[in-house]
């Protein structure tokens, strides 16, 4: 059998950093071990701002051809899409014959299935979400996944999760299963042999030093509490200001709101490379997850480690996983979904200025993660 590694997803690869920082942790144990890793996926029908360029990994990207067609029509693009990738998959892996098929969520879960039962590859499911209770999934969508979760079940190797929460619902519905956690946390840059980046945020926006600014950062998207900061920082019983980084559909509302509260502010998208040298810069950091899911209910967040990682403590929700892990490793303070205690929160981190303990966080780093994804790979193929 040949050593190919796959992984598959219905994304565009160029536009995913977990499984960029998956494949990119594999490399070198596909090079000590003879092994060729690939990427297959899906060409999106818009290009994103903040694009990767990783012409030092094998991905290779469908056109969305039908699909694109029906992209009004979410069940319909789901299958149409499924199929399209599924062909295109098919071209590589039995002419390659992989060791290891592994697929990222569950639209792909049966492409790998396929490819299991006629090659005898490892199969890896990595959810990257609670796959079947999700915010703004329709409940035809839904029931599909938990069907083909289901099917797939026993057939599957592994299953890698992002939080403890979500892997122990998968195994309580599901059944036993090996299963490993890799968090979404950042890929730390040596930023050594490059000069540090100074974005004078408070000289920009025009932030006294003794004034608190609070930062949010990620894609500007309803379920991440945006509406809440705005009405929050728009009281007049807040002093705070709030700096909002990213892009999306909230950009315009953002910007409209600075224009007519002083505490508001705006700043495009920055370079993953930037976004710590960003983050110092700033007091505490945002994390308010409306938790309307399962999914989002146990989430792990990739900026609750950008933020723990650039050293400034954060400001989240109290929900299971993210409170589990603040106060395990003391770098912020949790509180209700709610305005006002919301509010209450920003006036007493601004008063109080407490200093946070940043304990053991070396345990949540890529490095770390990236050491539990090699030890079961070679679990797998030691089996």
């Amino acid at each position: 059998m040949s050593n190919y590694i796959i992984h598959i997803t219905n994304t565009n690869i160029n536009n995913d950093s977990r499984i960029l920082k998956e494949m990119k942790s594999l490399k070198k144990f596909c090079r000590i071990n003879n092994f060729e890793l690939y990427g297959v996926g899906i060409e999106e029908s818009v290009i994103k701002k903040h694009r990767n360029n990783n012409i030092d990994l094998n991905i290779y990207t469908s056109k969305r051809k039908v699909s694109r067609i029906f992209s009004k029509f979410k069940s319909l693009n789901h299958a149409i899409t499924f199929f399209e990738l599924l062909i295109f998959t098919l071209k590589y892996t039995f002419k390659m014959k992989p060791r290891i098929i592994h697929c990222h969520d569950t639209l792909v879960l049966p492409i790998g299935l396929v490819v299991k039962l006629f090659t005898g590859a490892k199969l890896i499911y990595d959810a990257h979400e609670l796959e079947s209770n999700k915010n703004l999934q329709s409940r035809i969508n839904s029931s599909v996944t938990k069907i083909i979760e289901l099917f797939s079940w026993r057939y599957i190797d592994l299953l890698i999760s992002v939080s403890p929460s979500i892997c122990e619902w998968y195994e309580e519905n599901l059944g036993k299963k090996r299963n490993v956690i890799i968090l979404n946390s950042p890929e730390l840059i040596d930023n050594s042999n490059r000069d540090s980046k100074k974005f004078e945020i408070r000289k920009k926006y025009k932030i006294a030093n003794d004034e608190t600014l609070f930062v949010y950062l990620g894609i500007l998207s309803p379920g991440r509490g945006i509406e809440k900061y705005l009405k929050v920082f728009s009281r007049e019983d807040i002093n705070s200001h709030v700096l909002f980084v990213g892009w999306g559909q909230y950009e315009e509302l953002i910007q409209s709101k600075a224009l007519k509260s002083q505490n508001i502010h705006f700043h495009e998208s920055i370079d993953h490379v930037d976004v710590v040298n960003l983050v110092k810069e700033c007091d505490y950091g945002l994390c308010m997850i409306d938790a309307e899911s399962l999914s989002d209910y146990f989430c792990l967040p990739n900026k609750l480690f950008e933020y723990c990682f650039a050293n400034t403590p954060v400001l989240a929700s109290d929900i299971p996983e993210i409170s589990r892990v603040i106060k395990k490793h003391d770098f912020g303070m949790v509180c209700s979904n709610n305005i006002e205690y919301i509010a209450k929160s920003v006036n007493e981190m601004s008063l109080i200025k407490k200093e946070y303990g940043f304990r053991n966080i070396e345990e949540l780093s890529w490095q770390e993660q990236e050491k539990k994804l090699i030890n079961n790979y070679n679990f797998l193929l030691d089996d």
